[in-house]
């Protein structure tokens, strides 16, 4: 096999293998920190140890608040406004709004309408309850 072409064969195996890694790293640590976490907890309350309140703060901040509806504008708003850039970046580029580029430019546009279009939903049903 050619030598050339095992360049951008290593280059794209390096680049996907290290955020896999990283990736990887990541969930491995957290698993493992829960369930060292699990294992204490599980021998404290067998021994009839009481849980500290410092620690039961600790686990009620831990859990994650539901989304509301102004994360949805928020993120359809950024979608939206990446869309314009895309096309921004063409126009400046060419002096023209490329056909291919704004069809590309179509698909983050679209998912921050309806991103946008669900957040409002959102903050109408939950102001009529």
């Amino acid at each position: 096999m050619n030598p050339e072409l095992w360049v951008p064969i290593i280059a794209i195996l390096a680049t996907f293998g290290t955020i896999f890694g990283i990736v990887a790293t990541l969930s491995f640590n957290r698993a493992r920190n829960t369930e060292e976490l699990q294992k204490t907890l599980r021998m404290s309350i067998e021994k009839g140890q009481p849980l500290p309140p410092e620690f039961v703060d600790s686990m009620s901040r831990a859990v994650p608040r539901a989304k509301s509806p102004m994360n949805d504008i928020r993120w359809g708003l950024i979608w939206m406004a990446l869309s314009g850039g895309i096309i921004l970046a063409a126009y400046l580029d060419h002096g023209e709004i490329v056909h291919h580029v704004s069809g590309i430019a179509a698909v983050p546009g679209l998912i921050g309408l309806v991103l946008f279009i669900l957040g409002i939903i959102g903050l109408n049903t939950r102001d009529k309850k």
